[in-house]
């Protein structure tokens, strides 16, 4: 466990947290992308942490420009992975920070400062956990007993796009729901509460660390259409990998 990174979460989430109670201020970085006053102050919270404590690493934020540095380890921060449900008040939001080195993730974490449910793990433990609990994706392996989660907003032409490609899930599954804070959907895949996860705007700063977790709890991480991850790719489709999403699909 890396006490550092998982001891500046936290002091983040505890301004967060104080935030969330507060009608909140915000703008938008493009049409239905909002930006709140506080994911600035977690991005800056963490990047001088960040930049004090690994002063040769790289740092990816998503609301900021990316610094390079000499090192080959890169730190990708989404300092409120969910801001809609933030500044709506509800409590789906989490920080989300993955360490990558070489090109590839060797920790994650997310962590939810409402619920206080820290999701962690590491290369070297090859294990997820929640808090300090082990956690498991399910054995669920049919469609009509799992729980889907769809990454989409009340927008019409999103909507659309779900309902063309995945309207048979959702008649097909036990119960369907729409989420839009690809981190902690992710993870709640991870630790069993749901079977699958699909969506199509997820990028980055929002996937990079979760999708990790999932795979160190047993799921399994495609890109959107069907191909091996990438978590730079936007879009995903994430699984316990007993349940094949893909199942009778063409291409």
């Amino acid at each position: 466990m890396n006490k550092k990174i998982r001891k500046a979460i936290h002091a983040a989430g505890m301004i967060l947290e104080q935030g969330f109670y507060k009608i909140q201020q915000y703008d938008e970085k493009e049409r239905l992308h909002l930006r709140s006053e506080y994911d600035l102050k977690i991005d800056l919270y963490l990047k001088h942490f960040l930049e004090s404590e690994y002063p040769e690493d790289s740092i990816f934020s998503e609301e900021s420009s990316e610094q390079k540095k000499s090192s080959k380890t890169r730190w990708i921060l989404d300092p409120i992975d969910g801001t809609s449900y933030f500044i709506f008040g509800e409590p789906f939001f989490s920080i989300s920070m993955a360490k990558e080195v070489s090109n590839k993730i060797v920790e994650a974490h997310v962590f939810n400062p409402i619920t206080k449910e820290y999701f962690y793990t590491e290369e070297s433990i090859d294990k997820s956990n929640l808090n300090n609990s082990e956690i498991r994706v399910s054995d669920v392996s049919k469609l009509k007993d799992s729980f889907l989660a769809f990454g989409f907003s009340a927008h019409p032409q999103k909507i659309k796009l779900y309902l063309d490609n995945w309207s048979f899930e959702m008649e097909s599954c036990k119960k369907a729901l729409p989420w839009i804070g690809p981190a902690l959907s992710i993870c709640n895949v991870a630790r069993g509460r749901v079977e699958g996860f699909i969506d199509y705007g997820c990028s980055m700063e929002g996937q990079a660390a979760a999708s990790f977790i999932l795979h160190n709890a047993g799921g399994v991480s495609l890109n959107i259409d069907g191909s091996s991850f990438d978590y730079e790719t936007k879009g995903g489709i994430f699984s316990n990998r007993k349940l094949n999403l893909l199942e009778g699909r063409s291409g």
